[in-house]
């Protein structure tokens, strides 16, 4: 399945900004967000909505239990040693919600002698200054990092109030943020290990009035996770065996006015999230393996809106066996969900991979079927729920090459072509249904389209540059179950492209971005317009003592466009940031 990995490395770059910000930097990912900063952030592949996009943290899914959606603007960017994207990931491997794939965000501490740590601070021109630190330790038998971070936003910019015709200042968005993530490592034996991860996180925002009207809202969000994993290994077989527990809370409030005493509408939520999880991998050759495993989980919700806390308790089995030799590669496998309010079914997958030229030509192949189970908001809600929904169901495919096109001395070129087909049956839809909205198995999609990049790299003696072009072309159809014509998918773009140029010489680097998004639906009937930026970075990397002094400056949407992610919901136009940076 087609993978794009982000290092530590890579990801640092963006340290005291979110994943959100990175994955618009940096992909020709469909990022929506009401607002900038530190506003709620989602993430659309494949043409699919935001709750079939499954996000793991060490393995766990931590996607939000009453929504199904998971907010990247509370993820730092720097976090977490890995960042994958699996587009279309396989229903047999991650279960529930990936439609349209999965967000790995992976800590993967080694135990070997080690001191190094970062800092660095950053302004911007919206009034928002954010740092960040991070250190870690460790020997041939003890390993332990820490990264924490700090933000805080006025979030202040002006922009064009097209309905009341007329300039307006953003003063309601601000928002600050706090948080750390630790992670250890200790090696018990030559062949197996503990790890150990902590994840706290505060964020507090003022949820900015729309184009056209002034509201009073805001919103606290604070999550604790703890992870822990057990690591062993023999002559012809690995376990795992991994435990987590995520404690999320939420609180929103509205109020009539500025000034008000009382709130016309409070929300509280909080849930818990526990799970365990049993992997074991057995060699029958070197090149031909089995893998089975269980996973068990309790989720709890505490929601007014519920009238009274729900539970769920799941069990999942999963068994796959994988073959890889000489240039061929499989590996097939399947999984079944117990669930409180469902049973998934048996859910299959297979994949293959041919390298016909190693390193230089991949053919790939995948199919799998995959579930989505119904949120607790679309269970429990009242009024609206409904406790008979059914999973989504369907399956997808994909057909994919990886090729070097030419290469010479210290040059290439590369790229990567992926074509997918996807199908959601019995598609969970929000109707209205008299004075009141309620939850229904309505919907039928279909979607399909192609990933592609294309990568030029080059380097001389004294100087560096890499080129990445990347394109995502989708098209993506509903139909209701009840033969209705079909419609568009609402906010999914047919055309996205990124094209990034980042240049080296020496110690001094500049790097330029272009995006582009299409018009998309925010409705059945009327379109949002397309719309180009165009991001500037540019700086220096200085050695100063054991390690680099970095200063650099960017300056985002360079022409000044003006356009929406969200309809009504404004976006800045030309802004910058400075940052200083050391690391060692």
């Amino acid at each position: 399945i087609k993978t794009d990995v982000y290092s530590r490395n890579e990801l640092s770059e963006y340290s005291g900004e979110s994943l959100g910000r990175f994955l618009t930097g940096n992909t020709a990912l469909n990022i929506k967000s009401y607002g900038a900063g530190g506003s709620l952030s989602s993430l659309n592949l494949r043409g699919t909505s935001s709750s079939h996009v499954q996000v793991n943290w060490n393995g766990f899914p931590i996607n939000s239990v009453t929504v199904g959606s998971f907010d990247f603007s509370m993820v730092p960017s720097d976090g977490f040693d890995k960042v994958s994207v699996v587009y279309g990931a396989s229903g047999a491997l991650y279960g529930s919600g990936t439609f349209g794939g999965a967000i790995n965000l992976d800590n993967n501490l080694k135990t070997e002698k080690a001191l190094n740590g970062s800092a660095q601070v950053n302004y911007q021109s919206l009034k928002t200054i954010n740092g960040s630190a991070s250190l870690l330790v460790g020997n041939n038998r003890l390993a332990w990092r820490i990264n924490a971070w700090k933000a805080h936003s006025d979030n202040e910019f002006s922009y064009y109030d097209y309905i009341k015709q007329c300039q307006r200042k953003q003063t309601d968005g601000d928002w600050h943020d706090a948080g750390i993530i630790q992670d250890a490592v200790l090696k018990l034996s030559s062949s197996s290990t503990l790890e150990a991860g902590m994840w706290y996180q505060f964020k507090d925002n003022g949820i900015p009035s729309r184009i056209g009207s002034t509201s009073y809202e805001s919103q606290k969000d604070s999550t604790l996770k703890l992870y822990l994993a057990y690591k062993t290994l023999g002559n012809s077989w690995g376990l795992q065996i991994k435990a987590a527990m995520f404690n999320d809370e939420q609180g929103y409030w509205q109020k009539p006015s500025a000034n008000s005493g009382i709130n016309s509408v409070e929300s509280n939520i909080a849930a818990r999230q526990y799970y365990s999880d049993a992997n074991f991998r057995y060699f029958i050759r070197h090149y031909l393996s089995l893998d089975a495993g269980i996973t068990g989980s309790y989720i709890t919700a505490d929601v007014s809106a519920y009238g009274s806390s729900k539970e769920e308790k799941g069990l999942a089995a999963f068994a796959g066996i994988k073959y890889d030799k000489h240039r061929l590669s499989w590996q097939t496998e399947m999984r079944k969900e117990w669930n409180s309010n469902f049973s998934s079914g048996i859910l299959p997958s297979f994949g293959i991979a041919w390298k016909l030229a190693p390193g230089k030509l991949i053919l790939r192949a995948n199919a799998s079927q995959k579930f989505r189970k119904p949120t607790f908001n679309d269970l429990y809600w009242i009024p609206g729920g409904n406790s008979g929904l059914k999973p989504e169901m369907g399956y997808s495919f994909e057909g994919g090459i990886s090729a070097t096109l030419w290469e010479h001395e210290d040059s290439k070129i590369s790229t990567d072509i992926s074509s997918y087909w996807t199908q959601i049956k019995e598609m969970i839809v929000w109707r209205p249904a008299g004075t009141y909205w309620e939850a229904e198995n309505y919907q039928r999609v279909h979607t399909a389209g192609v990933d592609a990049k294309l990568l030029f790299v080059t380097k001389q003696k004294h100087w560096q540059y890499n080129s990445s072009l990347m394109l995502t072309l989708n098209r993506s159809m509903v139909k209701t179950d009840s033969g209705e014509k079909e419609e568009v998918m609402i906010y999914s773009p047919r055309v996205i492209t990124a094209w990034e140029n980042r240049f080296t010489v020496g110690i001094i680097d500049l790097t330029l971005c272009h995006h582009f998004t299409a018009d998309r639906f925010y409705d059945d009937n009327a379109l949002l317009d397309p719309y180009q930026t165009i991001d500037v970075q540019t700086g220096v990397k200085i050695p100063f003592l054991k390690g680099n002094l970095g200063m650099h400056v960017n300056i985002y949407n360079l022409t000044n466009t003006t356009y929406e992610l969200i309809r009504l919901y404004p976006m800045p136009g030309r802004y910058w940031s400075a940052k200083i940076s050391y690391a060692f």
